[in-house]
């Protein structure tokens, strides 16, 4: 599945790719920026988290989370 997000540090609109993922028995999605970076987020108790990386920025979480709710078409 393909979406935008708004980077909260630039400001731009930057459009990512989620894959499907199983992460330890739970599932998630695989974010992967344009660059090919990427990391893992599951949703735990409502929450998005990321699962595989400790040095994402919290706000660029919020901004993808809520990205994958409402994914371009």
């Amino acid at each position: 599945m393909r979406f935008t997000y708004k980077d909260p540090i630039t400001e731009n609109e930057i459009e990512l790719t989620a894959e499907p993922e199983d992460y330890n028995g739970e599932q998630g999605f695989r974010i992967i920026f344009p660059e090919k970076d990427s990391f893992v987020m599951v949703q735990k108790d409502g929450s998005w988290e990321v699962v595989d990386d400790d040095d994402i920025n919290p706000a660029i979480v919020e901004a993808i989370a809520a990205g994958l709710k409402s994914p371009t078409r």
